[in-house]
């Protein structure tokens, strides 16, 4: 089977192509280049009507017809004659805006991405928009949905069985207590939108168009001192970044620096640098660690800030996107999509906590932020500063080999001594009657110590729910997702079992669906029963949970974290929601109620996260004047990951790693793509990955390629659709690596049934 052929310029003039398939005199006139926000790695040319001859510009968006219909686009090139005869050549139907709305800086560096990313250089330039640029009309209407007043719970409790997904709809919005935009509900529950019409028609729910609310929510005041004197080698890592600055010369800084060794004062000398001189900044953070907290740190600092971030409405992000190409704010905070913030003349990027992966997009075009921001201020002649106390492997092979400059912060600021670490072997814990105990006679020991003395803990462990195994004695089987490859998580507060890859609900059964046995057992811990089991051991101690069953608004987060600050929580329980951007004095003790969850992944990356999990974790505690203890609690005590994070001894456990990681050709030495098939029906996926398969082996074998599976993904099942996975690995230093990826991203845009993702160096893989 040889590999299938790009499609020819013929069989796209039907989706508004004006490209000939054989050789024609050349036409004058007025043409443009547009790149359309489809899944096709190619520009159309369109005919430039005589009205927009003088208003259409490199960069503005307009609208086209495209196969059938009217799209979105974003004028790329600009041309005075086309090859294709002119009654073929379809004209562009509107100019939407004056303006342009990318600038040469930022259509290079979508283009770049596109190619580097195997996307459509339209669906990338797609991304770097707010979303209301992306449609022909922007938003100023958004529906919003809430709960109906004096709801009777009796009421709520008929929808449980009889209709699961309007029940959970009503809950949610009984809960959240007020309006929330209709599509962000349905995104968060994987809903669609008939639940909300039929609970709309029962009276239960309102729904109302409303103008936009453009206004961005300011969080509360929190002053952040300015140092009166920096440690040394804060002032030598900030001196390297003010020179390059001075100079208008690109060079990337990799600062790494133990969790509270001040890394985050070295980003705001840097950014003050860039602003004395007229220039602009963008710092990049990971969205769990975008904290009230944080935000007012910079607020304080700088003044007028704009924040991008999840929470905002389309209206809110589309007036942040204005004052930025206004040039009315030259400091951007936000996560992954702030990268394409319109600032003019950028000076600094900086990521902080650049190993997280949700730096990585898991939509098309696939990118990693990190990766974009040094290109990014490559082209700008900026300075980028990746910042972490655990460097991905990437980025310190990187400065290993002199690509990047390594700035390091080897010790707390303010003479602190690091936290002292408790490795816990589970496996030799024993609670009552014999059952595994949640907490370690340490653990328990250490938390009444804390209480005692006044100062507070934080109990981390990163699973959401009661318990997420119901298990059968009889069959030995466990309960599981008929519509996902994915365990079902018991939530108490609820009283049902959830699935976390769905959202699923179910009552809890009284016997074993599989058998019939009666007797099913709850198995293994989350974060709610780690709540509970807490107030049991310590009835009197003032105890607040964290995670995306409590925090449904910016507003619970900001209460909650407002509470741990003033002291009005003695102990603070939560998923990852807590292992970042928190700096709290009073907190000396941390503890990891089990490592072991992130270790026994299917990933190769496994240990590595497993690893700065402990550090970052660690991390939380003694930041003030008083010593931390930190308890991780395991069953691989043994582990490199744990024996190595126990000590925060990165540069041993990174040798380690990137030595296995070498043998096996693994990233940061190697490249990789993952290639995902997915549909509801088996027999279609199989016979898809299994042709793409054999087509990929002939191109991958001509260029010294390895291909790995076809084979079931970790998660074979996910929303009702099997997934099965190939892996294609390459050297660094291949050629051909971006032959094979167009190919495979021209080959995914041409099937219409089975979903095909081409994700290029993927971070998660599952």
């Amino acid at each position: 089977m040889t590999p299938r052929a790009r499609p020819q310029a013929e069989t796209l003039f039907d989706l508004g192509s004006a490209e000939a398939d054989e050789p024609a005199e050349p036409v004058r006139g007025a043409f443009c280049r547009v790149a359309v926000q489809r899944p096709i790695r190619r520009e159309f040319t369109y005919r430039i009507p005589d009205p927009l001859e003088e208003r259409i510009r490199v960069g503005c968006r307009v609208a086209v017809r495209f196969a059938g219909r009217r799209h979105v686009g974003v004028v790329v090139g600009l041309e005075d004659e086309c090859s294709v005869p002119s009654g073929r050549i379809q004209p562009v139907l509107d100019l939407l805006g004056d303006e342009p709305v990318f600038d040469a800086e930022l259509l290079e560096l979508t283009h770049w991405i596109a190619d580097r990313w195997g996307a459509s250089w339209g669906e990338t330039l797609g991304a770097a928009l707010p979303a209301s640029l992306k449609r022909e009309r922007g938003t100023k209407k958004v529906r919003r949905i809430a709960a109906v007043e004096g709801i009777d719970p009796a009421e709520l409790a008929k929808l449980s069985d009889a209709a699961p997904k309007r029940h959970r709809l009503l809950r949610f919005l009984m809960e959240l207590g007020e309006p929330i935009e209709l599509r962000d509900a349905l995104r968060r529950l994987n809903l669609s939108e008939s639940p909300a019409r039929t609970l709309e028609r029962q009276g239960l729910v309102r729904i109302e168009s409303v103008d936009a609310d453009v206004e961005e929510p300011v969080s509360s005041a929190a002053e952040r001192a300015r140092p009166a004197k920096l440690s040394a080698r804060q002032n030598a890592a900030i001196e390297h970044i003010r020179a390059r600055i001075e100079a208008r010369e690109h060079r990337t800084f990799l600062l790494e620096g133990v969790t509270g060794s001040g890394k985050t004062e070295v980003y705001l000398r840097g950014i003050e640098e860039a602003l004395a001189r007229g220039r602009s900044a963008i710092l990049l953070v990971p969205e769990i660690a975008l904290t009230p907290q944080t935000v007012a740190w910079f607020r304080s600092r700088f003044g007028d800030v704009c924040v991008l971030h999840s929470g905002l409405t389309d209206a809110q992000r589309l007036e942040s996107w204005k004052r930025l190409k206004r040039g009315e704010v030259r400091v951007v905070v936000g996560a992954r999509s702030a990268i394409f913030a319109p600032v003019a003349d950028l000076g600094i990027v900086v990521v902080d906590e650049e190993h997280e992966p949700s730096f990585k997009q898991e939509t098309t075009p696939r990118y990693h932020a990190r990766d974009v921001a040094v290109e990014r201020a490559r082209r700008a002649g900026a300075v980028c500063v990746l910042g972490s106390a655990t460097p991905s492997l990437e980025s310190w092979t990187k400065a290993g080999a002199g690509e990047y400059k390594r700035l390091s912060l080897p010790e707390r600021v303010g003479g602190g001594t690091e936290p002292k670490v408790h490795v816990v072997d589970m496996r030799g814990e024993r609670g009552s009657r014999g059952a595994d105990p949640l907490f370690s006679r340490l653990l328990v020991q250490l938390l009444e110590e804390t209480i005692a003395a006044g100062e507070q803990a934080i109990l981390f462990l990163n699973r959401r729910g009661y318990v997420p195994v119901l298990y059968c004695p009889g069959c030995k089987e466990t309960l599981r997702c008929e519509h996902c490859d994915v365990g079902l998580t018991f939530h108490r507060r609820i009283e049902r079992l959830v699935c976390h890859g769905c959202c699923e609900e179910k009552p809890v059964p009284p016997a074993c669906p599989i058998c019939s046995r009666p007797g099913l057992r709850f198995l293994g811990m989350g974060s709610e029963r780690v709540e509970s089991v807490l107030q049991k051991l310590f009835p009197e101690v003032r105890v607040r949970r964290m995670d995306s069953d409590t925090m449904r608004r910016r507003a619970d987060y900001e209460e909650v974290l407002g509470a741990f600050e003033r002291h009005e929580v003695d102990v603070l329980v939560g998923t990852q929601m807590i292992a970042k951007g928190l700096d709290f004095p009073r907190v000396t003790l941390v503890g990891i109620v089990s490592a072991d969850p992130a270790l026994h992944l299917p990933d190769f990356r496994s240990a590595e996260r497993t690893f700065q999990l402990i550090a970052q974790v660690s991390g939380r505690a003694g930041r003030g004047e008083r010593p931390g203890r930190i308890v991780v609690q395991t069953r691989s005590p043994e582990h490199p990951a744990i024996q190595l994070g126990s000590k925060a001894d990165f540069t041993r456990f990174a040798q380690g790693e990137s030595r296995l990681r070498a043998e096996l050709g693994y990233p940061p030495h190697g490249r990789l793509v993952r290639i995902v098939f997915e549909d509801e029906s088996l027999e279609r996926v199989e016979e898809l990955a299994d042709l793409v398969g054999r087509e990929l082996g002939v191109l991958a074998e001509a260029r010294g390629l390895s291909i790995l599976g076809p084979a079931p993904a970790p998660l074979s099942l996910l929303r009702g659709r099997h997934r099965v996975h190939l892996l294609l690995k390459a050297r660094l230093d291949d050629e051909g690596f971006g032959d094979v990826v167009r190919w495979l991203a021209d080959r995914a845009a041409t099937e219409s049934r089975v979903r095909v993702k081409v994700d290029v160096d993927p971070v998660s893989m599952l």
